[in-house]
């Protein structure tokens, strides 16, 4: 019997070591996306997970990716652990990339898991990952530079016993209960989300097991 530490004796060494180093890219890219520098208040920083919105929207991404063959899946257990490191960065992704709650982030979360079909429907893996790249920044352009104008522009004062500004308040909550954050924040969702493209791109073109390297006749004969 087979040790499971080990892992199956069909799975190479060499996919076990590629497979080792995406999970410590994803696993890192968990843990950076999760930090948070408010501007407000008395905490330096914070963490939170993500959310069951962006829980579901992971798997759904991982899903979607894994069904086009972005996503690298050896067989065995490494395969499923992959798979389940990959819908947890993906969903920190998410959290990283969709505004605070409101209806805003209502409408996001829905376009996002329409775009989720379109990227299973692509024909090969570039088309599918330049359609996560436009979902990706799409999302950003709208939770770092529109929701943030937006707070800042919409403010209105008290008029006597006019309680206008209250008013603006609960408005801009119903649609983005904005939280500002320091500038460094945005650096550090920045390198989550460049692990996680670091981790895609280790995984990219897998390892070649020595029977698929005997096989393959190479550029001299062709």
């Amino acid at each position: 019997m087979a040790d499971p530490v080990v892992g199956s004796p069909r799975t190479p060494a060499s996919h076990r070591r590629r497979a080792l180093g995406v999970c410590l890219l994803l696993a890192a890219s968990v843990l950076v996306g999760g930090l948070d520098l408010p501007a407000q208040g008395y905490e330096a920083f914070r963490y939170g997970m993500f959310g069951f919105t962006g829980g579901l929207l992971g798997i759904l991404y991982a899903f979607a990716l894994a069904s086009r063959r972005v996503i690298w899946r050896p067989a065995g257990w490494t395969g499923t652990l992959l798979l389940v490191y990959w819908a947890a960065a993906t969903a920190m992704m998410f959290r990283v990339l969709l505004p605070p709650p409101g209806l805003v982030q209502v409408g996001l979360a829905v376009l996002a898991a329409a775009a989720a079909g379109i990227i299973a429907s692509r024909h090969d893996r570039d088309s599918a990952v330049m359609a996560l790249g436009v979902v990706t920044v799409t999302m950003a352009v709208v939770r770092f530079a529109l929701v943030p104008a937006f707070w800042s522009r919409s403010d209105l004062p008290n008029w006597g016993p006019l309680r206008i500004g209250a008013s603006a308040d609960a408005l801009r909550d119903f649609f983005v209960a904005y939280a500002p954050e320091r500038p460094a924040s945005q650096a550090l969702h920045f390198f989550a989300l460049a692990l996680w493209v670091a981790a895609l791109w280790l995984q990219w073109e897998p390892p070649q097991s020595g029977a698929e390297r005997a096989s393959d006749p190479g550029p001299a004969a062709a």
